[in-house]
């Protein structure tokens, strides 16, 4: 994983030299590429050396700051973190459990999609009515199979008196009528 965050943060430095401002020596050429799209930067913008100057010193500060702090408690003084984590206990226990955001997304949206599913889909939608009337359908053929059977007996003679007494039936309707 060490060797792919390397390859990553040397692609990110490299590709930062793309858009390298015009106060650091560069012609940024990033948002020369971007102008037919985004059209020309307007000239006060550009002219702005200053504030983009202090805007990137504060940055470079801050994250060297970051970096020192990390550096005295997890390697030089561990014992000063602890100590930190026993004065801040609450708020270390909001950074362990990373501002509770899993939590408040499993109660938001895992849970209302899971208990609709669970609920609504699966007992009312699928099993009252997709599997009602699957095995309503099923009762139904059961049933008219189970009367029309009887009439199936499997014997030639029984077949043909049958044949002979529907002949003679309607033979008698014709005539009587």
């Amino acid at each position: 994983m060490a060797i792919v965050l390397i390859v990553l943060a040397v692609g990110s430095v490299v590709a930062g030299y793309a858009g390298l401002p015009s106060v650091l020596g560069g012609g940024d050429w990033f948002a020369r590429y971007l102008e037919p799209s985004f059209g020309v930067m307007p000239a006060e913008a550009v002219a702005e050396h200053g504030l983009e100057l202090t805007l990137m010193l504060v940055s470079i500060a801050a994250a060297a700051a970051g970096i020192a702090i990390a550096f005295y408690f997890f390697l030089w003084n561990r014992r000063a973190a602890d100590d930190m984590a026993g004065r801040f206990g609450g708020l270390q226990t909001l950074l362990l459990n990373k501002y509770y955001v899993d939590e408040i997304y499993d109660a938001t949206v895992v849970q209302p999609i899971r208990l609709t599913s669970e609920f609504g889909l699966w007992k009312i939608v699928d099993v009252g009515v997709i599997d009602a009337a699957v095995n309503g359908a099923g009762s139904v053929v059961a049933g008219v199979s189970g009367r029309l059977r009887r009439l199936q007996t499997g014997s030639v003679r029984a077949y043909a008196a049958s044949v002979f007494f529907g002949v003679v039936l309607i033979l008698g309707y014709y005539l009587w009528r």
